[in-house]
């Protein structure tokens, strides 16, 4: 199930399971190098969640809500977070008309891992920059530290236990029946992008040409395919940038510059070829409001070209050339974001950042609504272009109404009402009319009084 908010209420119950041990290391580790990506929210469902009294009994969402201050909407933004960066599994069960779900903590990665992981080490980059991101990095990890001084005499494993030959050559059957039931160190789920179109056999014959070494670089396969699929890299390209972030002299390539080699060149505008997207609203071409649902106007096809053929990267650029304007780093962070997710093909992202650029004609890209955009593509299961085009055209016609309906109201809000309309006169004199005829006298008598005392003074 794709997307169960519309089934998570206060009353909703849950359940929480723990698939791995959670070690000091575990916490500093949520602390320093996931929440800068999660944010404290999530990072304080985790918490509020692995330390929840009886965790494994059945327990209403109102607590959640209650002990973190957090709405709905909050909450399952949180937990969408945890869910896309591996620390936390969640399934839904469904018995007639109620619904319960089951939280599944993971422990969050050893840094090491978290750094070798290409997803959660340059979303971490991209937030926190790269001073930050080189000071965590040296913070968590250790650098084994010895002098000229210093003898290693330690003992290895042989040296101390005797072991016979035969018995490593023919592992015995209860050793080796067992490994296969066990499971991996890290339950958490796989992170890896969708595999894409990559030609590694040509890059490999381009690096070939140059001093890099490809077996060392062959280990980072999936970090290539993340930064191609999010910048559309191409082999040529790719080679060269492999090139700058490899070390002259050991002929080493680091896999931490190269991220920053990329991130930095698209960083600023660039002032080669844009992407010619239709400069044109699909809400302002008479042709596609009159296509039918099922088809595509002239340009709304050339617009599925365009978006089926770019990365959501330089499909933002093209679109920023074509308007003056730049790709801001924020930008680069969102796209990337969405990437991530991997809720939607690359054509469908463009469709998704033009639809907010050029039809809802914003500046820059807003997380909040392309969130809001996201979750209702997904949630109807927008999987090509041409679903994308049709929702692009239902949002506009529902976003049309509403303002119809607004304006009309604050119209009917500003209209005064008739006892406001009334001259000052017109409201005082009823006040007089309401004497009775001994009130007016004794008023009369007070006012004869008064100017007897004023003239007696003058006199």
């Amino acid at each position: 199930m794709e997307d169960s908010w519309h089934q998570l209420q206060p009353k909703t119950g849950f359940l929480v399971r723990l698939a791995d041990r959670l070690t000091d290391q575990s916490w500093q580790t949520l602390t320093q190098l996931y929440q800068p990506i999660i944010g404290p929210s999530a990072t304080g469902l985790f918490s509020a969640l692995f330390w929840l009294p009886q965790r494994e009994t059945y327990k209403r969402h109102a607590i959640l809500l209650a002990e973190l201050g957090l709405d709905l909407a909050h909450l399952y933004a949180a937990r969408l977070r945890l869910e896309a960066t591996g620390l936390l599994t969640t399934r839904v069960k469904t018995e007639g008309d109620l619904s319960s779900f089951v939280y599944e903590l993971h422990a969050p990665l050893a840094p090491q891992d978290f750094f070798k992981d290409d997803l959660l080490s340059v979303q971490l980059l991209g937030v926190v920059g790269e001073d930050l991101y080189q000071a965590l990095v040296t913070a968590n990890t250790v650098t084994a530290r010895s002098s000229d001084e210093e003898q290693n005499i330690t003992k290895n494993f042989l040296d101390v236990f005797h072991v016979d030959g035969d018995e490593l050559r023919d592992i015995p059957e209860v050793v080796t029946s067992n490994r296969q039931n066990l499971t991996t160190t890290s339950s958490a789920p796989d992170l890896s992008a969708d595999k894409v179109q990559f030609d590694f056999k040509l890059l490999g014959e381009l690096l070939e040409r140059s001093f890099v070494d490809t077996r060392a670089v062959g280990k980072y396969r999936q970090l290539l395919l993340t930064e191609h699929a999010t910048y559309g890299l191409d082999e040529p390209t790719m080679a060269r940038y492999i090139g700058e972030a490899t070390d002259l002299a050991t002929n080493i390539f680091n896999p931490e510059q190269f991220k920053r080699i990329v991130a930095q060149a698209f960083g600023y505008q660039h002032r080669g070829e844009a992407v010619s997207a239709p400069a044109s609203s699909a809400a302002s071409m008479p042709s596609a409001a009159a296509s039918t649902a099922k088809g595509a106007s002239s340009a709304e096809q050339a617009l599925i070209k365009v978006a089926s053929a770019s990365a959501p990267v330089k499909f933002l650029q093209g679109i920023k050339q074509s308007t003056g304007g730049f790709v801001t780093d924020g930008e680069q962070r969102i796209v990337r974001d969405l990437v991530s997710r991997q809720l939607f093909p690359e054509s469908v992202l463009n469709l998704m950042i033009y639809h907010v650029l050029v039809d809802e004609n914003k500046p820059t890209l807003n997380k909040n609504l392309l969130d809001t955009i996201a979750n209702d593509w997904s949630k109807s299961k927008v999987s090509t272009p041409e679903l994308a085009i049709q929702k692009i055209r239902e949002r506009q016609q529902a976003l049309s109404k509403p303002r119809r309906s607004r304006r009309q109201q604050l119209t009917v809000k500003e209209t005064l009402p008739d006892w406001a309309k009334k001259p000052s006169g017109a409201a005082q004199a009823p006040t007089t009319a309401k004497l009775t005829d001994e009130q007016q006298k004794q008023l009369q008598q007070r006012i004869a009084r008064l100017e007897a005392r004023s003239k007696g003074k003058e006199d």
